[in-house]
């Protein structure tokens, strides 16, 4: 059918004057530009803040944050290059981008996001070894790195069908000359199910099976202390825990609609319907918050790792960010995560208790006490190490 659709003539026929737009009003324009241009910018500056803190601080170039900054690029990547072709695409009705556009679109969008969905997948993974598996081996540096390679070569191989099996067509009608990215109707509309699997239901369900163990080894850490009669009150799980929900909320909230467009479209190519408006704007929304994911990456995976807060505190753009302010800023979610202090008399207990014969090791760092009693309580210093709080 598709061989008799490209060789048939059209320039005989004239194409339906109701359908011809050439390209959007001005205002539709202008308002998805400008939601997308700050996006584009906090995106691009906390992405690119992650790289530029770990590539310059020597103690900073640990495997999860290599793992971290391989995430960041990519995510750079994808909001230096992907709204662009995405917004002139919607743009016009002609496809605006040519042959090349047409291989490189889709290639570029799934690579990118693949490869940063991969290297999250990653550090869930790791942050699992680190706390509920603390004496066995850690990833190394040499390990990062062909972690970071396999990443970037399986978004390669994952995204190479949205390059092989697109192709861009012309058709010339009598009052009007068509131009359109085709997708092989025998191939993607079942591979797209693939790809949202690697990009929303993979990495979802291992950040939850990784975080539920996680939580489950904090839990059994509270209880340990608990049982050892110090009056404290663990705030690492509580503190693990706000981060988890916002990790896996965060990522449910702004991939799940691109699965839910990816089978209504699915379903619309198979009855040969018409796309409405609200389609159109689901579809619109749907790839704006998989834009947003990669955006606020920074934030969840930077700024709750506190070396990589301190580091850029120390930073010109922070320090003149605080300059002339009576108390540094704070947003809501830095409102949000920040710890809980330890309840009053905590320090005068601890002494008593380490004064009864516990051999502990105490150690105060703004607030925050760990224990070395057992085995177990090296997931109080892993648990900074990996970036939770």
């Amino acid at each position: 059918m598709s061989n008799i659709s490209i060789n048939f003539d059209f320039s005989q026929w004239d194409f339906p004057t109701e359908r011809i737009w050439l390209h959007k009003s001005s205002g539709e324009m202008t308002w998805k530009v400008c939601t997308f241009v700050p996006l584009i910018i906090f995106g691009l500056y906390g992405n690119y803040m992650m790289i530029f803190l770990i590539a310059t601080n020597r103690t900073l170039r640990s495997p999860t944050n290599l793992i971290i900054a391989n995430m960041a690029a990519a995510d750079a990547l994808t909001l230096l290059i992907c709204p662009v072709m995405f917004l002139l695409n919607d743009f016009y009705q002609n496809y605006p981008l040519g042959s090349v556009g047409c291989k490189l679109e889709g290639f570029l969008v799934a690579l990118f996001l693949i490869t940063g969905v991969l290297n999250l997948s990653v550090v869930s993974y790791d942050r699992l070894t680190a706390i509920v598996l603390p004496s066995e081996k850690r990833l190394t540096l040499r390990g990062a790195k062909i972690v970071i390679a396999c990443t970037w070569l399986a978004g390669v191989i994952f995204a190479l069908p949205l390059a092989l099996y697109r192709s861009y067509r012309i058709r010339i009608w009598k009052n009007f000359t068509e131009s359109y990215c085709k997708e092989n109707p025998n191939v993607l509309p079942k591979y797209w199910y693939v790809l949202i699997t690697i990009l929303v239901w993979l990495p979802l369900a291992i950040m939850l099976i990784c975080y539920t163990a996680i939580f489950y080894k904090l839990d059994r850490y509270k209880k340990s202390v608990l049982r050892r009669e110090h009056p404290l009150t663990v705030s690492y799980k509580r503190s693990v825990a706000k981060t988890m929900f916002i990790v896996v909320a965060v990522f449910a909230a702004l991939r799940l609609p691109f699965t839910i467009l990816v089978v209504i479209q699915e379903k619309q190519f198979s009855s040969d319907s018409t796309v409405n408006s609200g389609m159109q704007l689901f579809w619109y929304i749907s790839q704006y918050l998989m834009f947003l994911n990669a955006a606020v990456n920074p934030v969840i995976y930077g700024y709750n790792n506190e070396n990589l807060r301190r580091a850029y505190n120390k930073t010109k753009c922070a320090k003149r960010a605080t300059l002339g302010s009576p108390r540094p800023h704070r947003c809501c979610y830095c409102t949000f995560m920040k710890m809980t202090k330890p309840p009053t008399g905590l320090t005068a207990c601890l002494k008593n208790s380490t004064a009864n014969g516990h051999n502990q090791e105490i150690q105060e760092s703004k607030g925050t006490y760990k224990f070395y009693n057992t085995a177990d309580d090296m997931i109080v210093s892993n648990v900074n190490d990996v970036g939770f709080i």
